[in-house]
């Protein structure tokens, strides 16, 4: 990757824009998202830090389900040359996916769907689906499980989902967990972006595992 612009910072090998990107800055004096795509989130850097640790194969069709502004799934066609998909409920969203898909010179992609609109016959071409803070309140809960339940019947091999420990994804995790041979543990890592004199802070939240994983500890 070439050197990083004034305007650009590097966070698990992702060029994300500073707030004072024009692009960013334009985006965001526009028809901005509505739901929770207005913003990069922490539980975003802990799936990362998952994968980066416990990374998958080379090549995989990944779904990023509720995918805000997309660096999950954009890490993992960066990283992983993972052929993906990634999905909101909210269109608004995906010129913000496409500026940092431009700036990491990857593609993927985008479909405006919501969690129960996601049909088999899509996820049957998925070999991960993965998420990141996307159960942040009770009502999400319901289409989220309806999700889960309809991808590991297709056969998608893995699902993975991280969250900063919000009390709707830990009772959607309970579920999964108790009935779907689910798999919820801590995780910890360092906040990428800012610049922190010291020691970086620690992000700290929840990783929910389904599907066939090797055998990971998870605290």
């Amino acid at each position: 990757m070439k050197g990083l612009k004034p305007h650009e910072r590097l966070a698990f090998g992702l060029r994300i824009p500073r707030p004072t990107h024009p692009q960013l800055r334009q985006l965001k004096g526009g028809d901005t998202p509505q739901e929770q795509g207005h913003k990069a989130w922490n539980a975003g850097w802990l799936l990362m830090d998952f994968l980066q640790r416990h990374p998958p194969k080379e090549s995989l069709r990944v779904l990023d389900i509720g995918c805000g502004w997309g660096l999950c799934g954009l890490f993992c066609a960066r990283t992983f040359s993972a052929r993906v998909t990634s999905l909101d409920i909210d269109p608004r969203v995906f010129p913000f996916v496409a500026l940092h898909a431009r700036l990491n010179d990857v593609e993927i992609d985008t479909q405006p769907i919501s969690f129960s609109d996601v049909d088999r016959r899509l996820l049957a071409l998925q070999d991960i689906v993965l998420g990141a803070d996307i159960c942040y309140r009770h009502a999400l809960i319901s289409p989220l499980l309806g999700l889960v339940e309809r991808a590991l019947d297709a056969g998608v091999d893995q699902l993975l989902i991280a969250d900063p420990g919000r009390p709707p994804f830990l009772a959607f995790a309970r579920h999964c967990v108790e009935h779907l041979n689910g798999t919820l543990g801590a995780w910890e890592t360092d906040e990428p972006l800012l610049a922190w004199p010291g020691q970086r802070p620690t992000i700290r939240g929840h990783v929910l595992l389904m599907g066939k994983w090797p055998d990971i500890q998870l605290a």
